[in-house]
């Protein structure tokens, strides 16, 4: 993963829009509706802590210990709460998405990439501590990233 490209797009982002995980959200919901139940009534402290998560993880991209234990625990509380491996594509999409539209112009294809690349990774670790039993939306049952959605430069 390309840390530094990761950090700075961060920079970006998050200078030019404090609340871009609100957003990012909201995004979400009006695109895919079907999520919304899976959260309270006020995004606000889910968003914050999103943004904290993907602060931690950048911080310990050089921790592979870290990145499976922490984001297996994560993985393990999103599969008990109805979240399926489908939902980690359209959360990526709609993330990169957000982002591309904050950054504007200085946004770019690299960087598009870079947070795909990354994403595509962090689920991937989150997926591999979900249940073994395909029944249960396990890892195996629909791990693809794929998703429509555009991108940006």
């Amino acid at each position: 993963m390309d840390q530094p490209l990761l950090e700075r797009s961060l920079a970006l982002v998050a200078d030019t829009d404090p609340d871009f995980t609100v957003h990012f959200y909201e995004r979400l919901f009006t695109e895919h509706p079907s999520v919304r139940q899976l959260f309270g009534d006020e995004i606000r402290p889910q968003a914050t802590m999103l943004q904290r998560a993907i602060v931690s993880v950048l911080e310990h991209l050089d921790d592979p210990e870290w990145l499976r234990t922490s984001l297996g625990s994560l993985g393990r509380v999103h599969a008990s709460l109805g979240v399926t491996p489908q939902m980690y594509g359209w959360v990526a999409t709609t993330l990169v998405d957000t982002m591309a539209d904050v950054g504007g112009e200085k946004w770019t294809d690299d960087m598009s990439t870079a947070w795909k690349d990354a994403l595509t990774a962090v689920a991937a670790m989150m997926l591999d501590a979900y249940p073994a039993d395909p029944s249960d939306d396990g890892p195996d049952s629909e791990r693809s990233l794929s998703g429509s959605g555009r991108h940006r430069r």
